[in-house]
């Protein structure tokens, strides 16, 4: 994992697999409800222990513990993290701040303490050196607007956010993450916008899968869409929308476990393969995660000994 250069890309031809992330189950006792920092601390060596059973070699932080007071704001806090996972040969990826965050937001207010709020965690969580540091373009409020519009606003919407978002991102690209930043795509956002928005403001592009099929689309014609712009995907999967949701507002189509949902996992991991990918994949299900981590990992075993070159090394 520390051959990688700072952008997270592999040695020349090494020959690495995409590397598998799940989020620390020690970071929180249920969602932004948290531990003491000494506790995640404590419990890291047994986590690193059933990571590495299961063939993962990232642990996934979120930033939102950096906004919710203690020493999770610290970056002193998150070099002894760090150390920690060196010392357990694990590496990270961090999925920045996002639940009270929108960087679409066209109230200067509520934009410029969204964008302080990622910038605090960037500063808190660089020690850990990331592969990836995920950011969402916009918060539930933004989407809402956006899908309850109606058909004839929406392009003007669309601009208005998009300069928002880029102005954002542009801002969050001269921190100490701005190699490793990386916009996840939503719901509600157009490919092309989303793709538009990643050049303006010249920073990678996390493809989160499961969005994707949530929102109707072809991960893999996205894939096509960012060629040499993806660093890093989220995995989940998702149910296609219906005819009755607004707006990509139906959260709960997606971060299913693999094979619970619509997604071609082994037509993914075919395009995957095929652009010799090796970025991180944070799997991102809701639930045990076990199942979904094998599923992956023998849809990747499959197609890697199927390959006319054989097997690539991991």
């Amino acid at each position: 994992m520390n051959d990688r250069d700072p952008a997270g890309n592999p040695p020349e031809g090494t020959g690495v697999l995409p590397v598998l992330s799940l989020p620390s189950e020690t970071a929180w006792e249920a969602r932004f409800s948290l531990v003491p920092p000494e506790t995640l601390l404590e419990a890291l060596p047994r986590e690193a222990c059933r990571l590495r059973e299961l063939g993962v070699g990232l642990i996934e932080f979120p930033g939102d513990l950096c906004g919710m007071g203690g020493d999770y704001a610290s970056p002193g806090f998150w070099s002894r993290v760090s150390e920690a996972l060196a010392r357990e040969g694990l590496g990270a990826t961090v999925h920045l701040p996002f639940g009270w965050v929108d960087l679409a937001a066209l109230d200067g207010e509520v934009w410029e303490g969204s964008v302080r709020s990622v910038e605090r965690a960037v500063a808190a969580l660089a020690p850990l050196s990331p592969l990836m540091a995920s950011v969402h373009p916009a918060n539930y409020p933004t989407r809402a607007v956006l899908g309850m519009a109606p058909e004839t606003a929406r392009s003007g919407l669309h601009a208005a956010f998009g300069e928002r978002v880029v102005k954002a991102l542009t801002r969050l690209a001269r921190g100490a993450l701005g190699p490793v930043l990386a916009l996840e795509n939503l719901e509600g956002v157009p490919p092309e916008l989303f793709a538009a928005i990643v050049d303006a403001a010249g920073v990678k592009a996390c493809l989160d899968v499961g969005h994707a099929v949530a929102d109707g689309q072809d991960p893999c014609q996205l894939l096509d869409l960012l060629e040499g712009k993806v660093l890093g995907l989220h995995l989940h999967d998702a149910a296609p929308p219906s005819r009755t949701d607004a707006g990509g507002l139906t959260h709960e189509r997606a971060h299913r476990a693999l094979g619970e949902g619509r997604l071609d996992l082994e037509n993914l991991v075919r395009a995957v393969l095929a652009r010799d990918f090796s970025g991180p994949v944070v799997l991102e299900v809701l639930g045990d995660q076990e199942p979904s981590v094998r599923l992956w990992s023998d849809t990747l075993r499959a197609a890697t000994t199927s390959r006319p070159e054989g097997g690539l090394t991991r």
